[in-house]
């Protein structure tokens, strides 16, 4: 009965460490790491779109339509609006996050925004600018 006692134990500890490890791996992920995010984009406006097609981003929803500047470049990002909030403008942290150029005149990209909360949205790019 001892041993059946202690190796219970010693699986609750296991399972107790496992689970642990898995929380904080968690944690660590929900959290983003701010020096991934070194480009500076500026939001000049926001605005609601039309709800986003499957094929898009996912499911129809409605979205948030930015309009923003990074570096010397315009563009115009369309990701999932945040509840009833718009983006205010302003500077954000950001990455890009996919950045494809399968032709020289062609490009598919998307950014990460960071927000000062520690949150991060995702946008597509729609239409760019010089």
């Amino acid at each position: 009965m001892k041993r059946i006692a202690m190796a219970l134990a010693g699986i609750a500890l296991i399972w107790v460490c496992l689970n642990a490890a898995g929380l904080s791996a968690r944690a660590a992920e929900a959290k983003p790491d701010p020096s991934q995010y070194t480009l500076v984009l500026h939001v000049s406006a926001s605005r609601y779109g039309e709800g986003i097609s499957v094929s898009a981003i996912g499911p129809d929803i409605g979205s948030e339509i930015l309009t923003a500047t990074v570096g010397n470049r315009h563009y115009q990002l369309r990701g999932y609006a945040s509840g009833h909030a718009l983006t205010n403008p302003g500077d954000y942290h950001a990455r890009l996050t996919k950045d494809e150029h399968k032709t020289s005149y062609e490009s598919l990209q998307k950014f990460e925004i960071l927000f000062p909360d520690g949150t991060t949205r995702r946008f597509q790019v729609t239409a760019q600018s010089e």
